[in-house]
């Protein structure tokens, strides 16, 4: 098996051009998703869908998200990392461009597809490059990651609601082109001074038939393939649908998109805290049974009263939500060896964003067939015995290459 290749020699110069791609990167994974949400009704006004196709909409971003991110560990095979990184925000920006210019449906899902298809391989390359440039800064630079990831995602909806009101949506979709246009162009520089080093395969070498055999059939990687479904199932469920819950409950646009960016203010906190707690707890369960009790909280509190208990449920829901840095955590904390902890990263995300792409499907064809929103948070709080089953898996300490020796 071939190691990972070092990353070639850090200047100064090179090191802070890094850290800025690995910041705006991760402030760019989000922006795509919860700067459109609350926009979706006006959007669709003017294109002629319904609830439908935002729904389907929420369902391409997990897609994407899982398909991509399962296929760029070989573009980086192929091509070096920071090379399929470019790759990857050149097509999230070409996506964002012509999603602003669309002009029907099927235009927008298409640009929508290339849009998401960018940020899919995202997801997956910049934990690696982290690793590849910063080994000994590994904690500090994923907390760096997490923390913008949802910066990026807080603040989206309100910039777009801002801009759409005197400029329209196209103008608040367009505007997010920008920042992923400098961060491919910060990538691209290492990837050019990198030489034949950036061509080079910078990740872990893939393993052979016989151990993939054996680590799918390992605890870890069961627990944290059925905690990070649960997770990104009600994340992207949420983000995707609160706009229209906060509209339907007479709080408006503004108030969708407020609420929007209050859920997402939570994973700012979640960023700095769950990593480090998840480190130093042996057996992290508690953190999953608090988060499963607070997501049904909120839930119940939407479905008793929607406009009253707005900004508690959603602050409750935000809270519930932090399962996700858990299982970013969780990935080194069951694997010993790049190759394991490639393998568990890929497999829970891949399978993971695949499972939430149900989520926001499913919300549509309820409230389509319903036209009420109870038996949407009756179908949620149902999934939370499998985000305390995965947490149970998951949580227990071991590592997935102990329990693939085991089984060999």
């Amino acid at each position: 098996m071939t190691p990972t290749p070092l990353a070639p020699p850090a200047t100064p110069l090179r090191v802070g051009l890094i850290v800025g791609a690995v910041a705006l990167t991760a402030f760019n994974l989000r922006t795509g998703v919860t700067g459109f949400s609350p926009l979706a009704d006006r959007i669709g006004d003017e294109l002629g869908f319904g609830a439908p196709t935002i729904g389907a909409i929420g369902t391409i971003v997990t897609a994407c998200f899982a398909v991509f991110g399962l296929v760029s560990p070989a573009v980086a095979r192929r091509i070096g990392l920071e090379r399929a990184m470019v790759l990857a925000l050149a097509l999230s920006t070409l996506g964002t461009l012509l999603r602003s210019a669309s002009s029907s449906t099927e235009f927008l899902i298409g640009s929508s597809v290339l849009l998401f298809a960018g940020i899919g391989m995202a997801n997956v390359l910049t934990i690696p490059l982290i690793k590849r440039w910063f080994p000994a800064k590994l904690g500090t630079l994923s907390s760096v990651y997490a923390v913008l990831l949802q910066v990026g995602q807080v603040v989206a909806p309100v910039i777009s609601v801002a801009v759409a009101e005197p400029l329209g949506w196209r103008w608040a979709l367009a505007i997010w082109a920008a920042p992923l246009a400098v961060a491919a162009a910060l990538w691209a520089m290492p990837a050019l001074r990198a030489g034949a080093s950036a061509g080079s395969p910078a990740v872990p070498a893939r393993l052979d038939a016989r151990t993939r055999r054996r680590y799918w059939r390992t605890r870890p990687v069961r627990g944290l393939i059925l905690l990070f479904s649960m997770t990104a199932l009600h994340t992207y469920t949420i983000v995707t649908w609160l706009p229209n819950i906060a509209i339907d409950a007479g709080l408006g646009e503004g108030g969708g998109a407020a609420l929007l960016a209050f859920f997402s203010a939570f994973g700012i906190a979640a960023g700095f805290v769950v990593p480090g707690l998840t480190l130093r707890m042996r057996n992290p369960f508690s953190v999953v049974v608090v988060c499963a009790a607070l997501l049904a909280c909120g839930y119940l509190l939407l479905a008793v009263d929607a406009t009253a208990f707005a900004w508690l449920a959603t602050a409750a829901l935000g809270l519930g939500v932090s399962t996700f840095p858990l299982c970013l955590a969780l990935v080194h904390r069951r694997s010993t060896t790049p190759e394991g902890g490639t393998f568990l990263s890929g497999a829970m995300q891949g399978i993971g964003y695949g499972v939430a792409c149900v989520g926001p499907l499913f919300v549509g064809w309820v409230l389509t067939a319903t036209d009420s929103w109870l038996p949407v948070y009756v179908g949620l709080i149902a999934t939370l015995a499998i985000t305390v089953y995965g947490g149970v898996l998951a949580c227990r300490p071991g590592s997935v290459e102990a329990e693939a020796s085991v089984r060999a």
